[in-house]
């Protein structure tokens, strides 16, 4: 399942760049997140609780930062979770682009390939869909709302 958004922050470029690549404090913007601790270089073990129709989740895993670009504003991730209670996981590769707009406005792109595995694969896809596209929508307003209220 492939999902875009583009979002406009309301920050400058480098503000934007360093907040995203603040892992820990970036995944807290994601509704569901309940930890993220530093495992190692450019990786770390994340929970989240989410809840898909009926199902309840607490997903455990880990986000590899794959690469990182300062200069052209680019990151790739790698994120994989299970859940062994409902018997599932997800893996997602996913990409960020910061585009600075003026100088206190970024775009900021983000694509992302989820792969659903086990019992978490049986569910319907367009609520899955819905669920992915909204926490990722709600991942970017939360950004949208720290990066308003840090000052530069």
């Amino acid at each position: 399942m492939k999902i875009e958004i583009l979002s406009i922050l309301p920050a400058s470029r480098e503000a934007t760049w360093a907040l995203v690549m603040d892992i820990p404090k970036a995944a807290a913007c994601i509704p569901g997140i309940t930890e993220v601790t530093p495992d190692g270089e450019d990786r770390y073990q994340a929970t989240l609780r989410a809840r898909v129709g009926p199902m309840g989740m607490n997903l455990s895993g880990t986000i590899t930062v794959l690469s990182q670009d300062a200069d052209a504003g680019e990151a790739h991730f790698l994120v994989e979770a299970n859940d062994r209670r409902v018997g599932g996981g997800v893996k997602t590769n996913m990409s960020m682009k910061v585009i600075a707009k003026s100088a206190d406005e970024t775009g900021l792109e983000i694509m992302a390939d989820t792969t659903f595995m086990g019992r978490l694969a049986e569910l319907g896809q367009p609520l899955i869909r819905r669920k992915a596209r909204n926490t990722v929508e709600d991942f970017s307003k939360n950004l949208s709302k720290l990066l308003a209220s840090t000052p530069e």
